[in-house]
Protein backbone atom coordinates (compact mmCIF):
# COMPACT_ATOMS: atom_id res chain seq x y z
CA UNK A 1 0.00 0.00 0.00
CA UNK A 2 1.21 4.20 -0.68
CA UNK A 3 1.47 6.19 1.94
CA UNK A 4 -1.69 7.87 1.28
CA UNK A 5 -3.54 4.20 1.50
CA UNK A 6 -2.10 3.67 4.79
CA UNK A 7 -2.61 6.76 6.06
CA UNK A 8 -6.03 7.36 5.21
CA UNK A 9 -6.69 3.86 6.66
CA UNK A 10 -5.32 4.66 9.87
CA UNK A 11 -7.72 7.28 10.25
CA UNK A 12 -10.95 6.28 8.63
CA UNK A 13 -10.58 2.61 10.53
CA UNK A 14 -10.60 4.32 14.18
CA UNK A 15 -12.96 6.76 13.44
CA UNK A 16 -15.31 4.22 12.06
CA UNK A 17 -14.97 2.02 15.21
CA UNK A 18 -15.54 5.33 17.49
CA UNK A 19 -18.40 6.08 15.26
CA UNK A 20 -19.88 3.20 15.86
CA UNK A 21 -19.64 2.87 19.66
CA UNK A 22 -20.42 6.71 19.73
CA UNK A 23 -23.29 6.71 17.48
CA UNK A 24 -26.83 6.64 19.33
CA UNK A 25 -28.03 4.07 16.92
CA UNK A 26 -31.17 1.97 17.37
CA UNK A 27 -30.30 -1.32 18.78
CA UNK A 28 -32.30 -3.03 15.44
CA UNK A 29 -29.47 -1.24 13.38
CA UNK A 30 -26.49 -1.94 15.34
CA UNK A 31 -27.70 -5.64 15.21
CA UNK A 32 -27.56 -5.40 11.47
CA UNK A 33 -24.16 -3.82 11.26
CA UNK A 34 -22.75 -6.45 13.55
CA UNK A 35 -24.34 -9.10 11.13
CA UNK A 36 -23.20 -7.67 8.54
CA UNK A 37 -19.76 -7.79 9.72
CA UNK A 38 -19.89 -11.47 10.64
CA UNK A 39 -20.32 -11.74 6.66
CA UNK A 40 -17.70 -9.39 5.75
CA UNK A 41 -14.79 -11.11 7.22
CA UNK A 42 -15.01 -14.25 5.50
CA UNK A 43 -16.14 -12.73 2.54
CA UNK A 44 -12.91 -10.42 2.85
CA UNK A 45 -11.11 -14.02 2.23
CA UNK A 46 -12.76 -15.38 0.06
CA UNK A 47 -12.22 -12.69 -2.42
CA UNK A 48 -8.26 -12.85 -2.01
CA UNK A 49 -9.31 -16.61 -3.62
CA UNK A 50 -12.08 -15.37 -5.92
CA UNK A 51 -11.71 -11.85 -7.34
CA UNK A 52 -7.49 -12.18 -7.18
CA UNK A 53 -6.86 -15.65 -7.97
CA UNK A 54 -9.57 -16.61 -9.73
CA UNK A 55 -10.45 -19.53 -7.78
CA UNK A 56 -14.05 -20.34 -6.87
CA UNK A 57 -14.83 -22.19 -3.87
CA UNK A 58 -18.13 -23.23 -2.81
CA UNK A 59 -16.65 -24.71 0.85
CA UNK A 60 -16.00 -21.94 2.27
CA UNK A 61 -18.10 -21.47 5.21
CA UNK A 62 -16.30 -24.98 6.53
CA UNK A 63 -13.68 -22.60 7.45
CA UNK A 64 -15.53 -20.28 9.11
CA UNK A 65 -16.86 -22.53 11.13
CA UNK A 66 -13.69 -24.59 12.00
CA UNK A 67 -12.76 -20.74 13.49
CA UNK A 68 -15.95 -20.49 15.23
CA UNK A 69 -15.76 -24.24 16.83
CA UNK A 70 -11.96 -23.48 17.90
CA UNK A 71 -12.83 -20.68 19.74
CA UNK A 72 -15.90 -22.60 21.11
CA UNK A 73 -14.30 -25.29 22.60
CA UNK A 74 -11.57 -23.66 23.70
CA UNK A 75 -14.12 -21.13 25.65
CA UNK A 76 -16.80 -22.92 26.83
CA UNK A 77 -15.13 -26.65 27.28
CA UNK A 78 -11.61 -25.48 27.95
CA UNK A 79 -12.14 -22.69 30.05
CA UNK A 80 -10.57 -20.03 27.61
CA UNK A 81 -11.02 -16.37 28.14
CA UNK A 82 -11.55 -15.40 24.42
CA UNK A 83 -9.11 -13.37 24.12
CA UNK A 84 -6.33 -16.03 24.53
CA UNK A 85 -8.48 -18.46 22.18
CA UNK A 86 -9.30 -15.65 19.35
CA UNK A 87 -5.49 -16.27 17.73
CA UNK A 88 -6.21 -20.29 17.56
CA UNK A 89 -9.39 -19.56 15.62
CA UNK A 90 -7.64 -18.07 12.26
CA UNK A 91 -4.51 -20.65 12.57
CA UNK A 92 -6.59 -23.53 12.73
CA UNK A 93 -8.58 -22.79 9.99
CA UNK A 94 -5.47 -21.64 7.82
CA UNK A 95 -3.69 -24.93 8.95
CA UNK A 96 -6.90 -26.42 7.16
CA UNK A 97 -7.14 -24.72 4.19
CA UNK A 98 -3.19 -24.92 3.41
CA UNK A 99 -3.79 -28.90 3.65
CA UNK A 100 -7.12 -28.86 1.45
CA UNK A 101 -5.52 -26.46 -1.05
CA UNK A 102 -2.36 -29.08 -1.13
CA UNK A 103 -4.60 -31.42 -2.72
CA UNK A 104 -7.38 -29.87 -4.19
CA UNK A 105 -5.63 -26.63 -6.05
CA UNK A 106 -4.48 -29.63 -8.35
CA UNK A 107 -7.71 -29.91 -9.86
CA UNK A 108 -8.80 -27.58 -12.25
CA UNK A 109 -12.36 -25.10 -12.66
CA UNK A 110 -15.37 -27.39 -12.07
CA UNK A 111 -13.52 -30.11 -10.16
CA UNK A 112 -12.05 -27.98 -7.65
CA UNK A 113 -15.23 -26.33 -6.99
CA UNK A 114 -17.01 -30.04 -6.86
CA UNK A 115 -14.06 -30.83 -4.28
CA UNK A 116 -14.64 -27.67 -2.17
CA UNK A 117 -18.11 -28.18 -1.72
CA UNK A 118 -17.58 -31.41 -0.70
CA UNK A 119 -15.07 -30.64 1.99
CA UNK A 120 -17.92 -28.26 3.31
CA UNK A 121 -20.37 -30.96 3.24
CA UNK A 122 -17.69 -33.53 5.06
CA UNK A 123 -17.39 -30.91 7.80
CA UNK A 124 -20.96 -29.88 8.46
CA UNK A 125 -21.70 -33.99 8.82
CA UNK A 126 -19.01 -34.39 11.59
CA UNK A 127 -20.12 -31.14 13.26
CA UNK A 128 -24.00 -32.17 13.13
CA UNK A 129 -23.39 -35.61 14.41
CA UNK A 130 -19.65 -35.51 16.43
CA UNK A 131 -21.71 -35.11 19.35
CA UNK A 132 -18.97 -36.34 21.66
CA UNK A 133 -17.23 -32.96 20.68
CA UNK A 134 -19.06 -30.70 19.11
CA UNK A 135 -22.46 -31.46 20.88
CA UNK A 136 -24.82 -32.47 17.34
CA UNK A 137 -27.22 -30.27 16.48
CA UNK A 138 -27.21 -28.44 19.30
CA UNK A 139 -23.93 -27.11 19.13
CA UNK A 140 -22.19 -25.27 21.92
CA UNK A 141 -23.92 -22.41 23.66
CA UNK A 142 -22.81 -20.24 26.14
CA UNK A 143 -19.70 -18.34 23.82
CA UNK A 144 -18.71 -15.41 25.84
CA UNK A 145 -18.80 -12.13 24.71
CA UNK A 146 -14.78 -10.27 24.52
CA UNK A 147 -13.92 -9.42 27.88
CA UNK A 148 -13.49 -6.11 28.94
CA UNK A 149 -9.30 -4.49 28.27
CA UNK A 150 -7.46 -2.26 30.33
CA UNK A 151 -6.06 0.47 28.03
CA UNK A 152 -4.16 3.64 29.29
CA UNK A 153 -6.41 3.37 32.18
CA UNK A 154 -9.38 2.82 31.20
CA UNK A 155 -11.68 -0.16 30.86
CA UNK A 156 -13.50 -0.65 27.60
CA UNK A 157 -15.89 -3.19 27.64
CA UNK A 158 -17.73 -5.33 24.99
CA UNK A 159 -20.82 -6.40 26.40
CA UNK A 160 -22.71 -4.24 25.32
CA UNK A 161 -24.54 -4.04 21.67
CA UNK A 162 -22.73 -1.04 20.71
CA UNK A 163 -19.56 -2.01 21.98
CA UNK A 164 -19.95 -5.14 20.00
CA UNK A 165 -20.58 -3.45 17.30
CA UNK A 166 -17.74 -1.08 17.53
CA UNK A 167 -15.56 -4.73 18.45
CA UNK A 168 -17.08 -6.25 15.09
CA UNK A 169 -16.06 -2.91 12.76
CA UNK A 170 -12.69 -3.05 13.64
CA UNK A 171 -12.25 -6.81 13.24
CA UNK A 172 -13.98 -6.03 9.70
CA UNK A 173 -11.79 -3.24 9.33
CA UNK A 174 -8.30 -5.59 10.15
CA UNK A 175 -9.52 -8.14 7.87
CA UNK A 176 -9.49 -5.29 4.92
CA UNK A 177 -6.38 -3.60 6.19
CA UNK A 178 -5.07 -7.21 5.82
CA UNK A 179 -6.65 -8.26 2.42
CA UNK A 180 -4.78 -4.65 1.24
CA UNK A 181 -1.53 -5.15 2.01
CA UNK A 182 -1.49 -9.12 0.50
CA UNK A 183 -2.94 -7.11 -2.31
CA UNK A 184 -0.68 -4.62 -2.68
CA UNK A 185 2.69 -6.61 -1.72
CA UNK A 186 4.72 -8.29 -4.17
CA UNK A 187 2.48 -11.31 -3.50
CA UNK A 188 -0.36 -10.06 -4.68
CA UNK A 189 0.77 -8.94 -8.10
CA UNK A 190 2.20 -12.19 -8.09
CA UNK A 191 -1.12 -13.91 -7.68
CA UNK A 192 -2.41 -11.73 -10.58
CA UNK A 193 0.17 -12.82 -12.58
CA UNK A 194 -1.50 -16.00 -11.87
CA UNK A 195 -4.67 -15.01 -11.99
CA UNK A 196 -4.37 -14.03 -15.78
CA UNK A 197 -2.20 -16.69 -17.59
CA UNK A 198 -0.93 -19.51 -15.41
CA UNK A 199 1.53 -21.07 -17.71
CA UNK A 200 3.05 -17.74 -18.69
CA UNK A 201 3.85 -16.95 -14.73
CA UNK A 202 5.12 -20.47 -14.59
CA UNK A 203 7.47 -19.94 -17.39
CA UNK A 204 8.93 -16.75 -15.58
CA UNK A 205 9.78 -18.33 -12.63
CA UNK A 206 6.79 -17.77 -10.83
CA UNK A 207 5.85 -21.07 -8.02
CA UNK A 208 2.48 -21.24 -9.12
CA UNK A 209 1.49 -24.04 -6.67
CA UNK A 210 2.71 -22.38 -3.67
CA UNK A 211 1.54 -19.05 -4.45
CA UNK A 212 -2.39 -20.82 -4.69
CA UNK A 213 -1.61 -23.20 -1.45
CA UNK A 214 -0.56 -19.87 0.54
CA UNK A 215 -3.37 -17.86 -0.98
CA UNK A 216 -5.60 -20.64 0.08
CA UNK A 217 -4.54 -20.96 3.68
CA UNK A 218 -4.75 -16.95 3.93
CA UNK A 219 -8.45 -16.99 2.84
CA UNK A 220 -9.23 -19.58 4.75
CA UNK A 221 -7.26 -18.33 7.84
CA UNK A 222 -9.28 -14.92 7.72
CA UNK A 223 -12.79 -17.21 7.59
CA UNK A 224 -11.76 -18.56 10.51
CA UNK A 225 -11.44 -15.16 12.24
CA UNK A 226 -15.20 -14.08 10.89
CA UNK A 227 -16.16 -17.18 12.02
CA UNK A 228 -14.93 -16.67 15.63
CA UNK A 229 -16.52 -13.00 15.24
CA UNK A 230 -19.41 -15.02 14.50
CA UNK A 231 -19.92 -17.23 17.31
CA UNK A 232 -19.17 -14.51 19.62
CA UNK A 233 -22.15 -12.67 18.19
CA UNK A 234 -24.32 -15.10 17.76
CA UNK A 235 -23.08 -16.35 21.26
CA UNK A 236 -23.24 -20.19 20.08
CA UNK A 237 -21.78 -22.64 17.65
CA UNK A 238 -24.18 -24.44 15.72
CA UNK A 239 -23.69 -26.88 12.40
CA UNK A 240 -26.75 -24.44 10.72
CA UNK A 241 -24.33 -22.02 10.64
CA UNK A 242 -22.22 -23.08 8.67
CA UNK A 243 -24.40 -25.58 6.15
CA UNK A 244 -23.39 -25.27 2.59
CA UNK A 245 -25.60 -22.93 1.57
CA UNK A 246 -23.56 -20.27 3.55
CA UNK A 247 -20.57 -20.92 1.27
CA UNK A 248 -22.40 -19.98 -1.61
CA UNK A 249 -24.16 -16.67 0.11
CA UNK A 250 -20.42 -15.73 0.40
CA UNK A 251 -19.98 -15.91 -3.11
CA UNK A 252 -22.74 -14.15 -3.91
CA UNK A 253 -21.63 -11.28 -1.34
CA UNK A 254 -18.23 -11.28 -3.54
CA UNK A 255 -19.58 -11.21 -6.63
CA UNK A 256 -22.44 -8.70 -6.02
CA UNK A 257 -19.76 -6.37 -4.18
CA UNK A 258 -17.28 -6.58 -6.97
CA UNK A 259 -14.86 -9.74 -7.01
CA UNK A 260 -11.36 -8.02 -7.39
CA UNK A 261 -11.89 -5.31 -5.51
CA UNK A 262 -10.83 -4.96 -1.95
CA UNK A 263 -14.18 -2.88 -1.01
CA UNK A 264 -16.56 -5.63 -2.82
CA UNK A 265 -17.04 -7.56 0.42
CA UNK A 266 -17.93 -4.96 2.78
CA UNK A 267 -20.91 -3.35 0.00
CA UNK A 268 -22.22 -6.85 -0.70
CA UNK A 269 -22.39 -8.30 3.08
CA UNK A 270 -24.03 -4.79 3.66
CA UNK A 271 -26.59 -5.55 1.02
CA UNK A 272 -26.75 -9.08 1.52
CA UNK A 273 -28.05 -8.38 4.89
CA UNK A 274 -29.37 -4.89 4.71
CA UNK A 275 -32.11 -6.20 1.97
CA UNK A 276 -34.13 -8.57 2.89
CA UNK A 277 -34.40 -6.66 6.31
CA UNK A 278 -35.77 -3.83 4.15
CA UNK A 279 -38.02 -6.41 2.65
CA UNK A 280 -39.58 -7.56 5.57
CA UNK A 281 -42.67 -5.70 4.74
CA UNK A 282 -43.39 -7.53 1.99
CA UNK A 283 -44.13 -10.52 4.55
CA UNK A 284 -43.89 -13.86 2.55
CA UNK A 285 -42.66 -12.25 -0.63
CA UNK A 286 -39.91 -10.55 0.79
CA UNK A 287 -37.45 -13.58 -0.96
CA UNK A 288 -38.94 -13.21 -4.00
CA UNK A 289 -38.13 -9.21 -4.01
CA UNK A 290 -34.89 -10.03 -3.31
CA UNK A 291 -33.69 -12.42 -5.88
CA UNK A 292 -35.30 -9.82 -8.17
CA UNK A 293 -33.27 -6.91 -6.53
CA UNK A 294 -30.22 -9.56 -6.89
CA UNK A 295 -31.09 -9.72 -9.92
CA UNK A 296 -31.90 -6.44 -11.59
CA UNK A 297 -28.24 -5.24 -9.56
CA UNK A 298 -26.14 -7.97 -11.04
CA UNK A 299 -27.77 -6.80 -15.12
CA UNK A 300 -26.56 -3.13 -13.87
CA UNK A 301 -23.36 -3.79 -12.74
CA UNK A 302 -21.59 -7.50 -13.79
CA UNK A 303 -18.75 -6.71 -12.25
CA UNK A 304 -20.11 -5.79 -9.05
CA UNK A 305 -21.64 -2.55 -7.12
CA UNK A 306 -18.02 -1.38 -6.38
CA UNK A 307 -17.29 -1.39 -10.10
CA UNK A 308 -20.59 0.58 -10.66
CA UNK A 309 -19.75 3.01 -7.87
CA UNK A 310 -15.68 3.47 -9.44
CA UNK A 311 -17.51 3.83 -13.13
CA UNK A 312 -19.54 6.22 -11.98
CA UNK A 313 -16.41 8.09 -9.52
CA UNK A 314 -14.43 8.10 -13.60
CA UNK A 315 -17.19 9.22 -15.62
CA UNK A 316 -17.72 12.21 -12.96
CA UNK A 317 -14.40 12.80 -12.45
CA UNK A 318 -13.71 13.30 -16.79
CA UNK A 319 -16.78 15.40 -16.52
CA UNK A 320 -15.11 18.03 -14.49
CA UNK A 321 -12.09 17.69 -15.82
CA UNK A 322 -11.41 20.65 -18.25
CA UNK A 323 -10.73 20.21 -21.94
Amino acid sequence: MDRRSVLAFLILAPAAVLATAWADLPPYLLQILALACTYAVPAIGLNLLLGYGGLVSLGHAAFVGLGGYALGLLTVEAGWSFWAALPLAPLVAGVAGALLGAVTLRLRSHFFMIATLAFGLVLHAVLNNWEGLTRGPVGLPGIPRPEALALFGLEIGFRRLPDFAAFAVGCTALAYGFSALVVRSDFGRMLEAIRQDEILAAAKGVDVARGKIVTFALAAAIAGFGGALKVSFLRVAAPASFEYAEGINLVLIVVLGGAGRLAGPLIGALLFVALPEALRVAAEWRLVFFGLALVILMRAAPDGVAGLIARGWAALRRRRAPA
